[in-house]
């Protein structure tokens, strides 16, 4: 008998909280248990691994079976995260997390296991029946749950383990920056924001390796690590420069250049934003990553410069030919971050307008910004067949 047709989900990413995004291999850390503060431990789900239960992988349907391994673990990961946020603070009922939580988690993995079972059948091999494997539970408090990133999946040709990798992110240091002068605040929130489209650009490019691998064994080192590099030492020297030219000691910033590697499926730090004389810095998008977070310590003068407050989006796993739009747009998103930080540094500097003005001139247009770059991050979805998110709710911003 014909077995039905599922409709096709696609899974968020974990991370950096962070991305993030990430992307492509979102963080898998999970929440374990929660502080003693009064509040009751985190359990986290306990889903049934599933590599470990496929039959031998055809050669032509690594990458995909891969790809949805990691799919799975991204969304334990995300679930154990909303776990955790409820043992902190509880809402809802007694059947909250059944409900928000176990519930919905199975229906992405019903989806999931579905893709995995089509890759089989594509490749000409026999559909295996996972569905049993759908369903989690939750583990004791302080239990890690098991992934599928711990033992690899067969190879038909080899009975070996030599499946395609889930793609790895950039691992780059965040410049540790002094406090910004207001003067030169608009120049540093944009080579921030450099930092951050040259990691998205390079995470795209690793994760178009790890879907079509080319080149020999230092083609990532030659060609990623070593142009991105080059890139930061000119967006770090420009930062410099710009606390020069104010007449403030220019920092070395030479150390923060050089990055490596992140194992598959983890994240990046983002570069955050840097607010003058402001203790609040904010998230950054890059990658769906949780940004630097810390702003530079101020002397808590009337005139410091006050930093947006933008919700970092929850993309949800982000298809392979997708992930180069998706990443350019949170570079974006980014980016306007740091014009609309230039901007509140300038107007701490030298006040104009009304009482409205920050609203009006600057909230007002970046969350029309924000809109537009959402819009495109979903069309990107939405292009490659997957199902389009909602992230018309991470348009508005606040003030730090």
């Amino acid at each position: 008998m014909a077995r039905p047709m599922r409709k096709n989900a696609v899974l968020k990413l974990g991370g950096v909280g962070a991305l993030a995004v990430l992307l492509l291999g979102g963080g898998l850390q999970l929440a374990s248990a929660g502080e003693n503060t009064g509040s009751t431990a985190a359990q986290t789900v306990n889903c049934p691994t599933v590599r470990d239960k496929l039959p031998a992988v055809p050669a032509s349907a690594a990458a995909g079976v891969e790809r949805e391994l990691t799919n799975l673990d991204e969304e334990i990961a995300r679930q154990n995260e909303r776990l955790a946020k409820q043992a902190a603070n509880p809402q809802g009922g007694a059947n909250f997390i059944n409900n928000a939580i176990l519930g919905p988690l199975k229906s992405k993995r019903v989806a999931v296991l579905d893709r995995i079972e089509i890759n089989f059948n594509r490749a000409g091999a026999q559909r295996p029946n996972l569905d049993a494997l759908a369903t989690c539970g939750l583990n004791a408090p302080g239990v890690a749950s098991a992934l599928n990133s711990s033992v690899k999946a067969g190879n038909a040709a080899t009975g070996g383990n030599n499946t395609t990798a889930a793609a790895q992110t950039v691992n780059c240091p965040t410049p540790q920056i002094p406090a910004v002068p207001a003067q030169a605040a608009a120049n540093v929130q944009a080579e921030l924001a450099n930092l951050d489209k040259q990691i998205s650009e390079a995470n795209a490019r690793l994760a178009q390796q790890a879907a079509n691998p080319q080149g020999g064994a230092n083609f990532i080192n030659n060609a990623i690590l070593g142009p991105l590099e080059d890139k930061r030492k000119a967006a770090l020297d420009r930062i410099e420069i710009a606390f020069n030219r104010v007449g403030a000691q220019r920092p070395n910033l030479d150390n923060f250049a050089a990055c490596g590697l992140n194992g598959a499926g983890a994240g990046n730090a983002g570069n955050g934003n840097a607010g003058a004389g402001n203790g609040n810095g904010n998230a950054g998008n890059g990658n769906g990553n949780a940004g630097n977070g810390n702003g530079n310590a101020g002397n808590g003068n009337a005139g410091a410069a006050r930093t947006v407050n933008c919700p970092t989006p929850q993309i949800p796993a982000v298809p392979a030919q997708a992930a180069a739009n998706v990443q350019a747009e949170l570079a974006n998103l980014d980016k306007q971050i740091s014009e609309a930080n230039a901007r509140l540094a300038q107007q701490a500097a030298n006040p104009q307008g009304g009482a409205n003005f920050i609203n009006n001139a600057i909230l007002g247009p970046l969350e029309d910004k924000r809109k537009a770059a959402l819009d495109r991050i979903e069309i990107a979805f939405n292009r490659v067949g997957a199902q389009r998110p909602n992230l018309d709710n991470f348009a508005a911003c606040g003030l730090n």
